[in-house]
């Protein structure tokens, strides 16, 4: 017998939003270090103009490197990314039980082996994706400076340049956060189905202007989890908010119990 959920299963856009925010906040981390040392920065240009630049420059930008990673560790940088994982996987499960109860009726569990691993590796794949903005940003600001140096740029339009790298960094920064989360929600749903016995699902999209052409429509149409589509099942396309709703095959779903 076939199930269908009634239930709709939700997107964590809240948690979107929220990991957006805190990978935002980093950039704006890396600018405040840097305007606390723009004084060096401005020295730096007017002693040095049409000069070749140095090591002086690198000790500037390695100073600005240290003050924010004494902020930001990789450390506490794995803390929040664990607890975005958390968060989401809390909602991931949530959305899993209450839409097969919707179904059958019942409060379900299961094992979930390799969650661990999982979520392992999406926090390895976010901190470098995230280094990587930093990379970037730090790599810039030295061009930036140079590129003053030798052409006798001006302070104010160093300081609007470096304004503008920070405006690009935030936007790479909280593509990341958006793609992050739907993919991991993606992930989680596949997992947990899969492991379920649930081999198809029915396309949901998010129902907005956002949603790309070849996404809307796939929307309520069946596919399977061992056969996706060509850029992937739903979320794991560049910022996709689509979900899969289970199809609930009673003769074959494999759960370990039931919740009284």
């Amino acid at each position: 017998m076939i199930k269908i959920p009634k239930r709709k299963w939700r997107y964590p856009m809240a948690y979107e939003r929220q990991y957006s925010k805190e990978l935002t906040a980093l950039v704006n981390r890396m600018h405040e270090v840097t305007k606390e040392n723009m004084q060096d920065i401005t020295d730096f240009i007017d002693k040095n103009r049409m000069d070749a630049v140095g090591d002086v420059l690198d000790t500037i930008v390695n100073k600005i490197k240290q003050n924010y990673y004494i902020l930001v560790t990789r450390d506490f940088l794995k803390r929040k990314i664990q607890q975005m994982i958390d968060a989401v996987n809390n909602f991931n499960m949530n959305e899993f039980r209450q839409s097969l109860k919707s179904a059958i009726g019942v409060d379900v569990f299961q094992s979930e082996p390799k969650l661990e691993e999982m979520t392992e590796l999406w926090v390895k794949e976010n901190i470098n994706l995230i280094t990587s903005v930093e990379n970037q940003y730090f790599d810039r600001l030295e061009n930036i400076v140079s590129d003053a140096v030798q052409n006798g740029t001006l302070t104010p339009q160093v300081t609007k340049q470096i304004q503008e790298l920070t405006g690009v960094s935030k936007r790479r920064a909280q593509l990341i956060a958006v793609d992050q989360i739907g993919k991991l929600n993606g992930q989680l749903t596949k997992y947990r189905q899969t492991m379920a016995g649930i081999k198809e699902y029915i396309w949901r999209t998010a129902g907005d202007n956002r949603v790309r052409p070849a996404h809307r429509l796939r929307n309520g149409k069946k596919f399977r989890w061992d056969s996706p589509p060509l850029d992937g099942h739903p979320g794991m396309a560049i910022r996709c908010r689509c979900v899969a709703v289970p199809v609930i095959d009673l003769d074959n779903l494999k759960i370990q119990g039931v919740r009284i």
